[in-house]
């Protein structure tokens, strides 16, 4: 039993961390999208491929930890019922960010854009909810069970 708390309490950790993560990358493109001129955005300009190379870069590594969060939740749903929901959230926002991905990765940028703002929006509750899950569980030591 008390292998199994700790075991649950190293998984929140590892949510939290990712999850904080998540949020802050999808900050940062969210406010890329809402300064971004898409006039730049010609690819006969000159630094055109290295932005596109990068942002492309930013939004792997956000598919990348969502994945892990949702990864994560897959375990402690099953321990912990609060992240039931939290887990189905996590799986309607990676189908938003797949269809913002595809939209980048085909160079409709104006849509991908308004997809990525609205991710990043739709990700703020949920982070919220793992935080005050993952806080009641680790800080104050509450039993998993």
């Amino acid at each position: 039993m008390m292998g199994n708390r700790r075991q649950d309490q190293g998984q929140l950790l590892d949510l939290l961390i990712k999850s904080n993560s998540l949020n802050d990358l999808l900050g940062i493109l969210s406010d890329i999208c809402e300064n971004l001129d898409l006039a730049y955005l010609n690819p006969r300009i000159k630094h055109f491929r290295y932005f596109q190379f990068t942002f492309f870069g930013l939004m792997v590594k956000a598919k990348s930890l969502l994945e892990m969060a949702l990864f994560r939740t897959e375990f402690l749903r099953k321990t912990l019922p609060e992240f039931i929901g939290i887990h189905a959230d996590l799986s309607l926002l990676q189908k938003r960010m797949q269809k913002a991905y595809a939209a980048i990765n085909g160079n409709r940028m104006r849509e991908g854009k308004e997809d990525i703002m609205a991710c990043a929006q739709a990700y703020q509750d949920i982070f919220e909810g793992i935080e005050r899950i993952t806080s009641s569980r680790i800080i104050r030591g509450k039993p998993s069970g």
